[in-house]
């Protein structure tokens, strides 16, 4: 899938086509995103995690502030692999 991607990316002549893969944010350092958002935001309120295709609730995440979009998020009891396409603030 990635190499699709990558060749869409090339055709289309963006720069990032052959850009190396980066797994996290440089100046996180060695700290999980989520510990390090944590420090700067007041305390989250959870919310629903939904399927965007079915509108189905798969469980509860702790803060929209703690994912970023394209983020793979782990729902727990569910396999396969869960993406962060949308979040809703309200």
């Amino acid at each position: 899938r990635k190499r699709e991607v990558r060749a869409l990316a090339a055709a289309a002549e963006l720069h990032t086509a052959g850009k190396r893969e980066s797994m996290g944010i440089c100046f996180v350092g060695k700290r999980r995103f989520r510990d390090f958002i944590r420090s700067y935001l007041p305390p989250q309120r959870p919310g629903p995690l939904v399927c965007v295709e079915s509108g189905r609730v798969l469980g509860t995440h702790q803060g929209v502030s703690l994912y970023t979009h394209g983020q793979r998020a782990r729902v727990g009891g569910l396999g396969g692999r869960w993406y962060v396409a949308e979040k809703c603030l309200e």
